[in-house]
């Protein structure tokens, strides 16, 4: 799954749906063009993205490329498509209630969490495959320093405060919206 979105409180809620099925995510850039998303989603092997309307141009184009199908792209944040065309992530549910899912079964070790893309400064971007296990050790290693916090610390004593200031498509924080 291709998430192709700036920072949305969404975003988290999808990737934990998205790694309890099973499958991988592929964080782009939103400020990708249409030739730099297609390149991502070809390489990734995308079958869906995820974006925002505001990007929505730019991903139909880049998923058309790429031989998805528009039905494979959803929709996070506040907008909805105003045509019904382009489906919302709260819309895919399973209202008839008929289907049981179970969580997929997955080696830690060997399964892919993440197919996160460096910058291309010397190319073509490269996939980072970043396992299960690749992104528990991170997490298990800012909850060692987050440990030295406190909820009444800092100069003042209302608490100490952490700033996220990276992007969600950024990989260091796949492993913070998994925290």
């Amino acid at each position: 799954m291709a998430l192709y979105t700036p920072n949305c409180i969404d975003t988290p809620i999808v990737t934990w749906g998205t790694l309890w099925a099973g499958g991988i995510i592929s964080p782009a850039n939103p400020a990708y063009t249409v030739e730099e998303l297609t390149f991502q989603l070809k390489d990734s092997g995308a079958k869906g993205l995820v974006t925002q309307k505001a990007f929505l141009k730019i991903a139909k184009e880049a998923c058309k490329n790429a031989g998805i199908d528009e039905d494979r792209i959803c929709l996070v944040g506040d907008e909805r498509d105003s045509t019904s065309r382009m489906k919302h992530f709260t819309q895919v549910r399973n209202v008839a209630g008929t289907s049981r899912y179970r969580k997929a079964k997955i080696d830690p070790a060997k399964d892919i969490a993440f197919l996160a893309y460096s910058s291309g400064t010397t190319g073509h971007p490269k996939g980072v495959m970043l396992s299960h296990r690749n992104i528990v050790s991170n997490v298990l290693m800012l909850g060692a320093g987050e440990q030295q916090l406190s909820c009444d610390g800092g100069e003042d004593g209302s608490g100490d405060r952490i700033l996220g200031f990276l992007p969600f498509f950024h990989i260091y924080v796949c492993s913070l919206l998994t925290f």
